[in-house]
C-alpha cells in the first residue's frame, strides 16, 4: 500500500480511472519536479558509475606495470645478492610490494573519482600517457594537454 503507480497520463495532469479505485486526480507541479529531480539524480549517478568503471582497465594496466617492475627489480636483487636467505628475500619482496601498493593507492582512487566527476577531461587517457600504458609516446588529440596544466616557464628551453 506504500507504493503508488503513476503513469504518464497522471503526470500530465489528466484524470485516469483505475478499475476498482476512485478516479485519480492531477499531480501537483512540485510532484512532477520531484520526479524529474529523482530521474536526473539517478541518471547522473549511473553516468558517474559508468565513467568510473571505464578507468578500471587503465588502473589494472598501471598495477600490472608496477608488478612487472617489482618482479624485475627483485630478480635483479637476487642476482646481485645470491647469498640472501629465503626469509630475508621474502620480507624484502613483501615490503617492496607494500610500498608500490601504497604509492599507487591514492592516484588510482583519485583517477576513479575524477573520471566520475562531471566534465570531459580524459583522466584515464592522461594516466595512460604519463605511464606509457599501451599507447604511443605521442599523445593523440591533445588528451594529456586537456588533463594537465603545464607552467609556461617550465617548457623546454625555459627551465632554469
Amino acid at each position: 500500500d506504500l507504493v503508488h503507480v503513476v503513469d504518464l497520463a497522471l503526470l500530465q495532469g489528466e484524470r485516469a480511472a483505475t478499475p476498482g479505485r476512485p478516479t485519480a486526480g492531477p499531480v501537483a507541479a512540485d510532484d512532477i519536479a520531484a520526479a524529474h529531480a529523482l530521474v536526473e539524480a539517478e541518471t547522473a549517478l549511473l553516468r558517474a558509475e559508468r565513467q568510473a568503471a571505464a578507468v578500471a582497465p587503465t588502473v589494472s594496466a598501471l598495477r600490472s606495470q608496477a608488478a612487472e617492475v617489482v618482479d624485475a627489480e627483485l630478480l635483479r636483487l637476487s642476482t646481485r645478492l645470491p647469498d640472501l636467505d629465503a626469509r630475508a628475500r621474502s620480507e624484502i619482496a613483501r615490503t617492496v610490494r607494500r610500498v608500490v601498493d601504497k604509492l599507487l593507492h591514492e592516484p588510482t582512487v583519485r583517477v576513479k573519482e575524477l573520471a566520475a566527476a562531471p566534465g570531459d577531461t580524459d583522466y584515464a587517457g592522461a594516466l595512460r600517457a604519463l605511464f606509457g600504458l599501451g599507447i604511443d609516446a605521442e599523445v593523440e588529440d591533445g588528451a594529456l594537454a586537456e588533463a594537465v596544466t603545464v607552467d609556461p616557464a617550465l617548457r623546454a628551453g625555459e627551465a632554469s
